[in-house]
């Protein structure tokens, strides 16, 4: 952990009660804020209990996706079903925020009705409105194929969408770097350029997102991509002023995934969305989907997720319970400021060589963070990535993230200029009270990150 530092330091400790000349007093008032979390499968059961089991592991908002149960008005989450309108009112009074579903295809299937929702179905279901104060989004469409583009950007609904919804997201999330030919784009390129165009031209404040899973078995592909993948997203987020939304894994097992998630695995993913700008964190899957088969037998998707089969907590449900404090407890300096550039380093003892595409512009020279305010340099043993982030309040902000195999532990020396501290926010049992530690006389200060760490650190004059 970064709280193993030089010796020098751990003397001025012994000598001071504190590390560096930096103090407290010098830190800046930040807003309150907080990360928008939620996972999806939703819960089975529709009631109080089960909805604060879910609260409590440290979400803030429902989102209305699950398909296992009977396609029917009392078991689908769609506009006009009696499922949305008992959830919202469960939301309503046990706290949490919702995100409705759109669902057109389980909604015909459901009311046997091809013409349901018609033109304009936000005007023609607009029933919510003791409930628009907690609805934060609609979820539109999940990874589109391009035939899909037409459908849910034509602007008849766009424009019904934003009348009925002024502030709610319209939510369309993406398809991972790997698959993105299957859905029929020529290139991520081209997906991203369709996406902004139909997606989020329309709308003040857009939502852009995608699900990249880390952690298939026999498959690291998308582990391999995910720091580039996150870049389109965050570059996206970055041109339209907003902030990115990323959904994490949280299922394990079932053929698709490893058998387990640590949490230190769960970390570091919670950590990379950070790192690329994220206010909005998703988690696949909360309950564990599941089919019945013809001959009444229950068949189960993965071994478990957030919860297990039986929707009871898994082991997942606490630590991300546990992590999802440590990120709340920082979250209103994090948020304070916007995503800017991220660039991988290449570890000086061990190499995964993952990071090349953020560390290698086109033409393989080394790509950097130029112009920063106070960040000259960084170095690591292992690899990592490091991500400038801008406030025009606040100034710059960094963050260091270990990109080493599992269990590597990375021991991280960064340089800085124009201040004579840094606060560092983030880690393992972070309970909000940032480290405090002086630079060297060279600008430079040294500290351990974990496998799955990252640290949010912020210059002290």
């Amino acid at each position: 952990m970064f709280k193993k530092i030089l010796s020098l330091l751990m003397a001025l400790v012994l000598s001071f009660g504190f590390v560096g000349c930096g103090k407290k007093s010098d830190l800046p008032e930040y807003e309150n804020k907080q990360f928008d979390i939620s996972g999806f499968w939703a819960p089975y059961e529709i009631s109080e209990e089960s909805f604060k089991l879910y609260k409590d592991v440290g979400f803030t908002e429902l989102a209305m996706i699950n398909h296992s149960l009977e396609k029917t008005s009392e078991n689908q989450f769609y506009l006009g079903s009696e499922r949305t309108m008992k959830a919202l009112e469960i939301c309503k009074k046990v706290g949490l925020n919702a995100i409705l579903n759109y669902n057109d295809w389980i909604a015909t299937w459901a009311e046997d009705d091809e013409n349901y929702y018609g033109q304009t179905p936000f005007s023609k279901f607009d029933l919510y409105g003791d409930y628009k104060d907690i609805i934060t989004g609609i979820h539109i469409c999940d990874e589109p194929f391009v035939r899909h583009i037409d459908i849910y950007g034509n602007k008849t609904l766009i424009d019904d969408f934003k009348k009925v919804y002024p502030n709610a997201k319209y939510i369309v999330n993406l398809i991972p770097f790997t698959a993105v030919t299957n859905r029929g784009f020529e290139s991520y390129e081209q997906m991203m350029q369709i996406i902004e165009e139909t997606f989020m031209e329309p709308f003040e404040t857009p939502y852009v997102s995608v699900d990249v899973y880390p952690f298939h078995e026999g498959n690291t592909l998308d582990d391999g991509t995910l720091a580039l993948n996150y870049r389109y997203i965050a570059e996206s987020a970055k041109k339209y002023g907003i902030k990115p939304a990323y959904i994490l894994q949280s299922s394990v097992g079932g053929g698709e995934f490893e058998m387990n998630l640590s949490e230190a695995d769960l970390r570091w993913e919670i950590n990379n969305a950070l790192a690329f700008g994220a206010d909005t964190l998703q988690y696949y899957c909360y309950s564990v989907p599941k089919t019945l088969k013809d001959d009444g037998t229950v068949e189960y998707m993965y071994d478990n997720c957030i919860l297990k089969q039986d929707n009871t907590p898994s082991d997942i449900y606490y630590s991300l319970q546990k992590l999802h404090k440590e990120i709340q407890s920082f979250a209103s300096v994090i948020l304070s400021y916007d995503w800017d550039k991220t660039v991988g380093i290449s570890g000086t003892e061990d190499q995964t060589f993952r990071l090349s595409a953020l560390e290698y512009d086109d033409s393989f020279n080394i790509v950097k963070l130029e112009g920063s305010e106070n960040y000259v340099d960084a170095s690591g043993t292992q690899d990592m990535l490091v991500s400038r982030f801008t406030s025009e309040k606040y100034g710059e902000a960094y963050m260091f993230l270990n990109w080493a195999e599992r269990t590597n532990s990375n021991t991280v020396t960064a340089e800085f200029k124009d201040c004579g501290a840094v606060a560092l926010y983030g880690g393992e049992g972070f309970d909000g009270t940032p480290e405090i530690i002086k630079l060297d006389e060279n600008g430079k200060v040294t500290f351990e990150l974990a496998y799955g760490e990252g640290v949010f650190v912020t210059p002290v004059a």
